[in-house]
């Protein structure tokens, strides 16, 4: 599958978003299958896995996700424009790790998501 990949995580919320923030996960290889002979993402549990993601990091702050809109990519420019939705320190630390990952193993991909509170 080529990078980027975007997969977005609707919510009931209505209304403008409250705040937001970013998170960064590495993508594991269970979430992908070979069809055909091609490499395809298994799109409903990765897409599972990252809702309940999204919502428990929510929670985690004492917020309600609004939505959220994962990236799954190989690409170091997009962690870095993706992953830095604010510059705080947790964020920046995030992004560093993720793209040490990259480098450390070439051809992986991370998922950066943005989310966003109601």
């Amino acid at each position: 599958m080529a990078s980027p990949l975007k997969l977005s995580i609707i919510t009931k919320a209505t209304g403008e978003p409250a705040g937001y923030d970013s998170s960064i996960i590495s993508v594991p290889p269970g979430w992908y299958a070979t069809v055909g002979g091609e490499r395809a993402l298994l799109a409903q549990s990765a897409g599972r896995f990252l809702r309940h993601l999204s919502e428990q990091q929510a929670a985690d702050l004492g917020e309600r996700l609004h939505h959220a809109v994962w990236t799954i990519t190989g690409d170091k420019a997009e962690v870095r424009t993706l992953g830095l939705m604010h510059d705080c320190p947790t964020c920046r630390a995030g992004v560093d790790q993720a793209l040490a990952c990259l480098a450390a193993h070439p051809g992986s991909e991370v998922a950066v998501g943005q989310l966003w509170w109601a």
